[in-house]
């Protein structure tokens, strides 16, 4: 995909940044771990050659959580607990997703695992990119630290489902950036993405 700076692709790619986000916390939370929820981080992150933003998460219907998340954020309500919780997780996400866009042995470790993971039995897919995140992503700072119950943040298959959530959103803060995003959009331009979710 070409570097855009359509306000709509970006809003898409912030709200595939919250609803990831949210997932992964969800499942630090009280291990909520849905099936569908699972395949929409597989989709994002096998698709690499889109043609639009909204390719990355199949359809808006598919993104409709993050887009709900995001629109009272972007439109200036108080968050309460569990969204502001979220919200500080997306903010270490966007930073994340631009040090991984200069870090091209990163990246290609992260290529590699997701090739892998594309010819792996279903079982084996949250390993590799699990695998992929410890080694490419939690050496980089900030480091995500979910809050969440211990049996839930210890449990091994958990962690797996929870690293490919974070991945998903780091893939979609790396597509904002791609589209134009940056930290100051989010300050001075919150009316023209907002626009952008409800158009």
């Amino acid at each position: 995909m070409t570097q855009a700076n359509s306000f709509q692709d970006q809003a898409f790619a912030l709200a595939g940044v919250a609803q990831f986000a949210r997932y992964a916390h969800d499942m630090a939370q009280d291990g909520q771990d849905l099936p569908v929820r699972f395949e929409r981080a597989l989709h994002a992150i096998f698709c690499t050659d889109p043609d639009r933003a909204l390719d990355v998460f199949e359809n808006e219907q598919e993104l409709a959580d993050g887009i709900t998340f995001l629109k009272p954020q972007l439109a200036g309500q108080r968050p309460d607990q569990k969204h502001a919780l979220v919200a500080r997780y997306i903010g270490q996400i966007l930073k994340l997703a631009g040090r991984l866009r200069q870090d091209e042995q990163a990246l290609g470790r992260i290529r590699g695992a997701i090739d892998r993971a594309r010819l792996a039995d279903g079982a084996d897919v949250a390993e590799i990119l699990d695998g992929a995140y410890r080694e490419t992503i939690s050496p980089m700072r900030p480091q995500i630290m979910l809050q969440g119950h211990p049996s839930y943040l210890k449990n091994e298959y958990l962690q797996r489902r929870i690293r490919t959530q974070l991945l998903a959103a780091i893939r979609a803060g790396v597509l904002w950036r791609q589209c134009g995003g940056g930290f100051m959009s989010l300050f001075f331009r919150r009316k023209a993405l907002l626009a952008g979710l409800e158009r």
